[in-house]
């Protein structure tokens, strides 16, 4: 299987290990991976308001790194998030990247009807490994927003069948353990 895998973490954090371990056992199970480094790259901007007009015509992708991230999309089968969850939900890194390359055309599309339909249908994986400072508890009192964005809500733009992943593990001392169980039945 061709998995995607958007590393959010800073190339100093600690817990950026969870990319690598996630990257190693999915290498291992004979997995293709191609990884995207989003911090230090062109979505750790806001969109600009050349890409937000852009947004709803014709030609949404209008930068080389979102057509080249929209190209990597459409030839894999699989999509897997590698961040640290900042109060509560994804990183602003990967909302930006989200935002950019997750457009019409590209994430879903519109039938005669003017019915919004899947656009992914070739990713039928969709996995999720972020750490948290928070607790199971707080998390849920925060509804997990990081958790529903990408794997409940991208999901819907996904395969009908696609399934889905998500390891939620300590900041500081990720249990490595876990990652390779879950990413090792991929």
């Amino acid at each position: 299987m061709r998995v995607l895998l958007l590393d959010a973490y800073p190339p100093d954090s600690p817990d950026r290990v969870v990319a690598d371990e996630a990257l190693a056992t999915l290498e291992a199970g004979g997995h293709t991976v191609l990884r995207r480094d989003l911090v230090g790259g062109p979505f750790e901007h806001f969109m600009s308001g050349e890409e937000r007009a852009a947004y709803h015509g014709d030609t949404p992708l209008i930068s080389p790194e979102t057509i080249e991230d929209a190209e990597a999309l459409r030839s894999v089968d699989a999509l897997l998030f590698c961040y640290p969850t900042v109060l509560f939900t994804v990183p602003a890194v990967l909302k930006s990247w989200l935002e950019r390359v997750l457009v019409p055309g590209v994430a879903f599309v519109f039938d005669h009807k003017e019915r919004v339909r899947p656009g992914m249908r070739n990713i039928r994986r969709l996995g999720s490994v972020t750490t948290t400072v928070h607790g199971p508890g707080a998390t849920r009192r925060a509804r997990d927003a990081g958790r529903r964005t990408t794997t409940w809500n991208i999901r819907l733009s996904c395969h009908r069948l696609c399934r889905r992943t998500f390891v939620s593990l300590d900041a500081g001392a990720p249990d490595l353990t876990k990652l390779r169980r879950a990413l090792g039945r991929w």
